[in-house]
Formats: C-alpha cells, structure tokens, sequence
C-alpha cells in the first residue's frame, strides 16, 4: 500500500514513522529544516515506550499516484495542501483529512470527490522537537476513520488493519461524525482555554478554577452538538475529562505553540465556529465568544 502524508509534522510524522516501520512504502510531504534532516539522518520517533529512526522518504512535491492521502496539515492550510495532492489522486485513492475541528472531510470532498474521502480525527499529541525529531508523550494514539455516511469501505478496512499491524489504534467507525464531535469537545475548549492562560493540560487539570473553566467550555459545545442531533454519551465531557488526564503534564495543545511561536491559530475553526454555530442555533456560547474575541487579534 503506497501512503502519502500531506504535511508531515508532528502528528503527521508521527504516523508516517510508525508505519513505515512496519512496512508500508511511506511518503513524507513536508518542507525547510525537518525535511532536510529526515533526507539525510531519518526520522527519529520517541514515545513513552520507545524510539526508534528510521529512513522514510522525503519531498516537498506531492507526485505520483498513491492508494492513502493521509492530510495532516493545519486547517487554514487545507485548501491549498488539497490543490497540491491532487497529482497523487487517482480513482481508487483514499484521502484521510485528520485535521482538529468537524468541517475539513467536507471542504476536502467539494475538491476531491466524495467518495474519495474518509472522516478522520486522532488523539495523538506528538511534536517535532528538532529537525527530524518527534517526540509523543502520550500512550494514546488513536486513529478513527470511516466514510461520512456510515456505509463501510473495504478500502478503509484494509488501511485500518495496516495502522493496527504498525502498532497504532486505529478504529474504523460507522458514526465518524460523533467520533469528531467527541475529539472536538475537548480540544475547542482546550485550545481556547490553553492558549488564554499560556499553560500546558497539566497545571490546567490541577487548577480547580482552569478545571472548571475547561468543564463549562466542553459543555458548550456538546449543548451544539446535541442541538445538531449528534448522538453522544450523556457523560462525554466527563469522559473527555478522564481522558485527558492520560497526557504526560507539560503536553501543550498545537493551538498555544501556534501561538507562542507567532504562527496563524486554528481559531476560526475552534472557538470561532462554535461561537458562530451556537448564535444561529440561539444556543448560549459564553466561553467560546469571549475566548474568539480576546484571541482573534492574535490570528492576523
């Protein structure tokens, strides 16, 4: 199976690595210093259980035509990263958009084709600490994926069984969008939350204040969520609190080291589309205003 990787940073590495290790002919788009490196060291991956380098090809041209197209850039990149897979696209290609927020498998299918493209979201925190380098600190590495209709792709099947023989959770799902819905909970609330007080998850889960602060911005968006008649747990922001309790304390959310790095935010994606969503159902978004104005100025 010949995988693409549109975007090969963090997490984006982090599963080309994993699978090439176990085989797969794994192809890394990517650009500057963290493609120079891997053409000449490899990739290097550490997670809690282990590291490992391992030689993986590299470009910064999307050519040739291949059976995944996994999209792991961020979302203000995705229309461009589209235009530019398209020469790997051909008719039986699969695209696996993985980006944060509900709305990038649909952007991608009005370029690609719907029956091309597959939902995705992952619980992955890995980052490129150095040219080259990822680091994960995380045990979790959950891929869900599945067509957007529920109906089943043996296609998609045959890629999850590829990610579980690489050693990654992958989970092929009938619901994907409440598999989104249940990624985006947290992380829009995380995202906000993080980047306003400048902490990692750690110092925010061990603050009763910023804990509570997270719970109301989670509940917000499952209020939308159960307003858009996605079917979730009663409990998911409880669960969604439980789990992030398994990220090592320094983990940060991208949208911060966007920030502390002076690049563009996810904003319009997160809060933003929470907050404009929520004002069209009438529903209340407090949080999620407040966190879309005060950050919003960051994000030009």
């Amino acid at each position: 199976m010949k995988i693409a990787v549109m975007g090969a940073g963090g997490i984006g590495s982090y599963l080309g690595g994993m699978l090439a290790r176990s085989g797969a002919e794994v192809t890394l788009v990517c650009r500057g210093r963290h493609l120079a490196a891997i053409r000449e060291h490899g990739l290097s991956l550490s997670t809690p259980k282990e590291s490992f380098c391992i030689p993986v090809l590299a470009t910064d041209r999307a050519e040739g035509e291949k059976d995944v197209i996994i999209q792991a850039v961020k979302l203000y990149d995705l229309a461009s990263s589209t235009r530019q897979m398209l020469p790997m696209v051909g008719a039986r290609t699969i695209v696996l958009p993985i980006q944060n927020g509900v709305t990038a498998a649909e952007d991608v299918c009005k370029m690609v084709g719907g029956d091309r493209v597959l939902g995705g979201t992952v619980f992955i925190n890995s980052h490129i600490v150095a040219p080259g380098q990822v680091v994960s600190k995380s045990e979790v590495n959950t891929v869900f994926l599945g067509k957007l209709s529920g109906a089943r792709s043996e296609r998609a099947a045959a890629f999850e069984s590829l990610c579980r023989k690489a050693g990654i959770d992958a989970r092929l799902s009938t619901d994907i969008k409440a598999e989104q819905w249940r990624k985006f909970i947290p992380v829009a609330g995380l995202s906000a939350l993080a980047s306003l007080c400048r902490q990692p998850i750690g110092p925010i889960l061990q603050d009763a204040s910023l804990k509570k602060l997270y719970q109301v911005a989670m509940r917000e968006v499952a209020e939308l969520a159960a307003a858009k008649g996605i079917q979730l747990e009663p409990d998911i922001v409880e669960r969604m609190l439980a789990l992030a309790q398994r990220y090592k304390y320094d983990a940060k959310v991208s949208m911060l080291e966007d920030l502390e790095a002076g690049k563009p935010l996810e904003l319009e994606w997160l809060s933003g589309y929470v907050s404009r969503e929520a004002a069209k159902l009438g529903l209340p978004a407090p949080f999620h205003d407040m966190a879309y104005a005060c950050l919003r100025s960051f994000n030009r």
